[in-house]
């Protein structure tokens, strides 16, 4: 989804250069056309008047169109394991891309989101994802963080319902 809005440094930086050219303006009018100040004083709320809109406006279309914004959980899970991994430092960088592209590790870790929502049934189990894989390997030492991480956060009837939408 496109963001509209802006940083706040962007806005403060707009309406600081339009207040200064509107200052200079001012003077300008002042010396060449020998204008009063009291006429000129209209002009100074143009730049607040048009960082407001200009604001108010990107955040309505952010609103508009992020409107149906969803949580991907899925990707949540993976980010909670993957911080994990990195924190223990277990794994090099050529590790974490061989595991991208190892497709049974993959096709584990679909497995693994689906015992987190869902819980364990006869078909996928935590026991299983365990023994999936040669206790030597990469992929087993990436699947011991999963199944902590899945063992963590189950409750006593196998379901955990923080993790329901």
């Amino acid at each position: 989804m496109k963001k509209f809005r802006k940083p706040f440094k962007f806005y403060l930086t707009l309406f600081i250069l339009s207040s200064v050219l509107i200052i200079a303006y001012s003077i300008f009018k002042m010396i060449r056309d020998d204008t009063p100040l009291s006429d000129l004083y209209s002009t100074w709320f143009i730049p607040l008047f048009f960082i407001l809109i200009y604001w108010s406006s990107d955040w309505i279309l952010d609103k508009i169109f992020n409107r149906k914004q969803k949580v991907d959980y899925e990707s949540k899970f993976l980010d909670t394991i993957g911080q994990k991994m990195r924190d223990a430092n277990a794994f090099l960088i050529e590790d974490y891309r061989r595991l991208q592209i190892n497709q049974k590790f993959q096709a584990s870790l679909k497995i693994a989101y689906k015992i987190y929502m869902d819980g364990e049934d006869e078909v996928f189990t935590i026991e299983k994802l365990e023994k999936k894989f040669k206790k030597d390997t990469i992929e087993y030492k990436a699947m011991q963080f999963v199944v902590d991480y899945l063992k963590e956060n189950r409750d006593l009837n196998g379901k955990n319902k923080e993790n329901k939408v």
